[in-house]
């Protein structure tokens, strides 16, 4: 394959971005992480290899720095990624590098591409109505960007910054979300909830059990929020903050996009 988009998507804004993006490269494949992990899919031959992803905490997803450590492509290939954020960059670009470089490669370019928000937590929630609209008209453009820069095979300086102050706000945000909110232990279901199971078939981490009579979440959360933003009933919470809090997920995107993934 000439060109491979890797994705991770929880609500579909990374999905989305990798969908446009292989639509402007010729002979594009696309690949979601969580099934180049289940089936041991770490040998590419590609002639450009992008990796999508949303910014958490400053930095990439656990589960994007897994298969990035794993992966092996030809010492040719063109690596560059792409940060689909609400605001921050961080210094995920230099995480990917750095594991690059462990391997003998170098990330050629980090793009960053500014997405509606999808946070959970108190003092980051979804944005408005008005401001989602303005920021799904603004990707094409943004994307043609970024492919034309791909297939000139652009060294690029990364957005973001790997400043001591980038790294401290994002080990902050981490211990804001695992220790101070505990998101992934404080997931839970009202009475709407009718068992449908959708929630653990969307999970990337198969962290979600679903019986007759509970849901139950594991230890292996990613974070990315899909159980909470997807579930039709609106019935999964995180803590008592979010009952009335709003949903969101790409307009672009339906539920089999997320279903189809496993």
């Amino acid at each position: 394959m000439k060109n491979t988009v890797i994705y991770f998507s929880g609500t579909g804004n990374s999905l989305a971005v990798a969908r446009l993006l292989a639509e402007r490269l010729t002979e594009a494949e696309i690949l979601p992480v969580y099934e180049m992990l289940r089936l041991s899919m770490y040998n590419l031959q590609s002639e450009t290899c992008g990796i999508v992803f949303p910014v958490c905490c400053q930095d990439i997803p656990e589960i994007v720095n897994r298969l990035v450590g794993s992966i092996h492509l030809p010492a040719s290939t063109y690596v560059y990624a792409v940060a689909t954020h609400n605001g921050d960059v961080g210094y995920s670009h230099f995480t990917l590098d750095k594991i690059l470089r462990k391997k003998g490669q170098r990330l050629q370019a980090g793009f960053e591409v500014l997405m509606p928000g999808n946070s959970i937590t108190p003092k980051n929630s979804t944005n408005s109505d008005e401001e989602i609209e303005r920021r799904i008209k603004a990707i094409p453009a943004l994307v043609d960007s970024i492919a034309d820069n791909v297939l000139k095979r652009a060294s690029l300086p990364y957005a973001g910054n790997n400043t001591l102050r980038k790294h401290l706000k994002g080990w902050r945000n981490m211990l804001r979300h695992r220790v101070i909110f505990k998101v992934p232990e404080k997931f839970w279901v009202t009475d709407a909830c009718n068992r449908c199971g959708l929630c653990a078939r969307i999970c990337p981490e198969n962290n979600i059990r679903v019986d007759a009579t509970t849901v139950q979440w594991g230890q292996h959360c990613q974070m990315c929020l899909a159980c909470i933003h997807w579930c039709p009933q609106h019935a999964i919470q995180n803590g008592t903050e979010t009952i009335k809090r709003r949903r969101y997920h790409h307009p672009d995107v339906v539920i089999e996009d997320m279903l189809c993934r496993k």
